[in-house]
């Protein structure tokens, strides 16, 4: 008896092998394939970054310089989308209704550059990881063409494209590529395409950092350092982040749908000059370089190590939900990531006043909000963690999963499938 039960171990044993087919074919294929895109991405997202640097020089020289910027990046943007649709908003959606089966366009690419570049460059509260979804995708469609890809796979090609870019650009090329993998479904993951992504997104991130450093965005003085006390606390915070995330998004969705109705060549304009009044108010009490927010994350530095009062940070989330919703819901390229990780910390910083411990609370209160209004949890958590360089799972996880279930199913991209 003894004696068969070796020969059936020695024969499951032997069964057990590697599937040296698929490991040549996923080697010779995808191997080299996300490591010409990581090269081709990163040194995009070099000149992308370098770009918004130069510009943003002018821009913030005063208020005059970046009214009129506003305006004329608001024009360029209509007349450029006018031609092409798919240019105006946050480029997530698009990537994930149409760009998945559809061919790569030059002209399309280089005008959503254009108009990322004019939105990003410091007049406008705007994420980077929009237009790199965007770009990222197009870019890998491209590469794709001198690799052995089957076209079945044409999805994969577009989130490993995706990923890389978003993880060069935030400098977190682990959370970039989650990202890309998490944000397809509402509710579901696609690890599939996982390995190849993560190759793509490493080898962007370094050819990033060769050009533009290797230094976190957030820069952080102090580690936090939290006690099990807060999560009570934290869990409100959630909570308090959930409340948020259903006025953000609904503002966000109407204000979309009311600039439906206008020409697409008015569109960005049109809201650009109902959010005015707002950009002279920041700018006559922006102490945090709000508006440069996209170009050197300084405003969320502020935000993390210094206590704000909780007056003034309702007064900026009114103003970011504002004007978010009058620039990027009226067509004006740029992410929402960024703007859900500014309005997170905020909230964040408002029960660090209350509790003490703000740097904890702003980092979770961050991680939450994207995870509620994305709905990415996973990738919120690691995203928060690589810019910051913290590793303080418990308490963000605490406030994520609270945000994240009491908003299950509410979400900012129309374009996010419920699930494969």
């Amino acid at each position: 008896m003894f004696k068969n039960k070796i020969k059936e171990c020695l024969k499951l044993a032997k069964d057990v092998r590697a599937d040296w087919i698929a490991v040549a074919r996923f080697s010779l294929n995808w191997v080299p394939f996300a490591i010409a895109a990581g090269i081709a991405i990163g040194l995009c997202a070099s000149l992308f970054d370098w770009l918004l640097t130069i510009i943003n020089r002018f821009v913030a020289a005063s208020m005059v310089s970046t009214l009129a910027f506003s305006l004329f990046a608001a024009a360029i943007t209509g007349i450029l989308i006018n031609k092409d649709e798919s240019i105006a908003g946050a480029g997530i959606n698009y990537v994930l209704g149409h760009l998945f089966s559809s061919k790569l366009n030059i002209a399309q690419f280089i005008g959503k550059f254009t108009a990322s570049i004019l939105a990003l460059s410091g007049s406008f509260i705007a994420g980077r990881e929009g237009p790199s979804f965007f770009l990222g995708a197009s870019i890998a469609h491209f590469v794709s063409k001198y690799f052995n890809i089957e076209k079945k796979f044409t999805d994969y090609i577009a989130l490993v494209g995706a990923g890389a870019f978003t993880g060069a650009l935030l400098k977190a090329p682990l959370g970039g590529a989650l990202f890309a993998l998490e944000v397809r479904y509402l509710m579901d993951m696609d690890y599939k395409p996982f390995p190849q992504t993560i190759v793509a997104s490493s080898v962007s991130f370094f050819i990033f950092s060769l050009f533009r450093g290797h230094s976190s965005f957030i820069s952080l003085s102090t580690k936090p350092i939290w006690h099990p006390k807060i999560l009570p606390a934290l869990v409100a915070l959630g909570v308090l982040i959930a409340v948020l995330t259903y006025i953000y998004i609904n503002i966000f969705h109407f204000a979309s749908c009311l600039s439906a109705h206008l020409k697409s060549s008015i569109r960005p304009l049109a809201g650009v000059v109902l959010a005015i009044p707002i950009l002279i108010v920041l700018l006559h009490i922006d102490n945090y370089q709000i508006l440069s927010v996209s170009v050197n994350y300084n405003a969320l530095n502020q935000i993390l190590q210094n206590q704000i009062g909780i007056t003034d940070s309702i007064v900026h989330i009114l103003f970011i939900v504002s004007l978010v919703s009058l620039t990027i819901g009226f067509g004006i390229s740029g992410g929402l990531v960024l703007p859900s990780l500014f309005i997170g910390a905020l909230a964040g910083n408002i029960f660090g006043v209350i509790f003490g411990d703000t740097l904890t609370f702003t980092l979770a209160g961050m991680a939450a909000m994207l995870a509620s209004t994305a709905k990415t949890p996973v990738a919120a958590i690691v995203i928060v963690l690589e810019m910051s360089g913290t590793d303080i799972v418990i308490p963000i996880t605490a406030s994520v999963v609270v945000s994240y279930i009491l908003t299950y199913g509410k979400n900012i991209y129309g374009a996010q499938q419920i699930e494969r």
